[in-house]
């Protein structure tokens, strides 16, 4: 029997991007899921799809940064699956621009969504989670493992989940609970994405893909299967950590170096 037969999942973010090719694939393997996202139209179009593949699935529309919204989406796992066993918090904004340049509003829009959700939903979660001994799940980024210029929002915001996981790990993984991080290197694009500019306007992304949408989505199944602690999704994500923490320094000076030569591999690692 595979792993995730009858196993219930949240993921937020659920309408599009990695976090519907991950629903996808948690259904493909027998799960139950529960997605989540603020557009109304489009996360019922998702909805709709996974159920043409069969999947036994509820969509809440709503901002994960909201506790009425957080608790309405446990309630809305328990009242039709009766138990929840995985929460993945997936649902992020991007930014551009240097701090210098942003605005109050879009710090904390990246803020609210990041990072507020991420706790608001855990805490919702939680307890069925440790009923279950399932698994709490941070979608972070390459941009967590150390700051970017350009991201400092999105490198703070991401990069605090680290700090998040780890602290959950350790207080409940003597109670069965499984807690972890996937860094995520920079994922093909839904044609209609959009990233906030400085100025709070919406603007295409500009970095090349990694890696599709499906391989991401099965690197992250796999690695909840494992029960792991952290998934690093690139080769060059890999290399920029272990660098990293070998050597801040010389991290800190290839980045700038590549900045200001407008080399891609800046754009790469950013």
């Amino acid at each position: 029997m595979d792993y995730f037969k009858d196993k219930v999942a949240i993921i937020t973010g659920g309408s599009r991007g990695v976090g519907f090719a991950t629903a996808k694939e948690l259904a493909r393997r027998g799960a139950k899921v529960v997605i989540t996202a603020r557009g109304e139209k489009r996360l019922e179009d998702s909805k709709n799809k996974l159920k043409q593949m069969g999947a036994d699935v509820v969509a809440v529309s709503g901002d994960v940064a909201q506790w009425t919204h957080a608790e309405k989406v446990v309630k809305a796992a328990i009242d039709n699956f009766g138990r929840l066993d995985i929460l993945i918090n997936n649902a992020g904004v991007s930014m551009r621009g240097d701090f210098e340049d942003l605005t109050a509003d879009v710090c904390q829009r990246v803020v609210d969504t990041n990072l507020t959700g991420c706790i608001l939903m855990s805490k919702a979660a939680i307890d069925h989670l440790i009923k279950s001994k399932g698994h709490l799940i941070f979608i972070s980024s390459i941009a967590g493992l150390f700051g970017t210029p350009g991201a400092s929002l999105y490198s703070a915001t991401k990069g605090a989940l680290t700090g998040f996981s780890e602290s959950i790990r350790l207080e409940l993984k003597p109670r069965g609970l499984h807690s972890g991080v996937v860094y995520l290197g920079f994922t093909e694009n839904d044609p209609e994405k959009r990233i906030l500019a400085a100025d709070g306007s919406l603007i295409p992304p500009d970095r090349p893909a990694m890696h599709t949408q499906a391989m991401a989505a099965d690197l992250i199944v796999k690695m909840i299967e494992k029960r792991k602690r952290r998934l690093i999704m690139t080769p060059i994500g890999t290399l920029g950590w272990l660098m990293y923490r070998l050597s801040p320094g010389f991290v800190e000076s290839a980045i700038l170096w590549a900045k200001s030569s407008q080399l891609g591999l800046y754009k790469k690692m950013s």
